[in-house]
């Protein structure tokens, strides 16, 4: 019975934790991109334009202050990290990727990184919709095309409301948009 109790009890815990809105404030700030370009394979690596890009995710947030890097458990996010991780001294979080983004948002909670500075890398079925479960309105199509590794989704918020920047970094993807990059 007591067991029961405390299952009952985590359960609990989780879906109140899973249900409540994103307690973030003016001072969060989300950048998210999408992994680096892969090899093939069931956890595959990043190529040589893969790690090129993740050095130019380096160069294009150095100075933006990112307090933390959540990446999922799968190598190719790992490794579009490596460079600010170890360039910049920065801790790297572990979340199960998931397309609604629940247990980022625990992970971000538990860590108390909300009204931080945080980068997100994802993959192209869950950085749109983690987008907006964050609360953006008009978030874009569910997934990103697979050939579209350039894309930075910058999250901010201004009286409780989200709001999103979209540029680009890096080499152009093969389907580069006219966006301008970050500077």
């Amino acid at each position: 019975m007591k067991f029961f109790f405390i299952l009952s009890a985590i359960c609990l815990f989780n879906n109140l934790v899973i249900s409540q809105p994103v307690p973030a404030n003016s001072k969060t700030i989300i950048y998210l991109v999408r992994h680096a370009e892969k090899e093939n394979g069931k956890d595959p690596v990043l190529t040589t334009a893969g790690k090129q890009r993740a050095g130019d995710l380096l160069q294009t947030l150095r100075d933006k202050h990112i307090a933390r890097i959540y990446v999922s458990q799968y190598l190719r996010t790992q490794m579009t990290a490596d460079s600010l991780r170890i360039q910049l001294g920065i801790d790297t979080i572990h979340y199960t990727a998931d397309t609604a983004g629940e247990n980022l948002f625990k992970k971000i909670t538990l860590h108390s990184d909300w009204g931080k500075t945080i980068l997100v890398i994802g993959h192209s079925n869950t950085v749109l919709r983690i987008i907006a479960h964050l609360g953006v309105i008009n978030a874009d199509a569910p997934d990103i095309p697979d050939n579209e590794f350039d894309n930075l989704f910058l999250v901010k918020y201004k009286k409780d409301k989200a709001s999103l920047t979209k540029t680009k970094y890096g080499t152009p993807s093969k389907a580069a948009a006219t966006v301008q990059p970050m500077h």
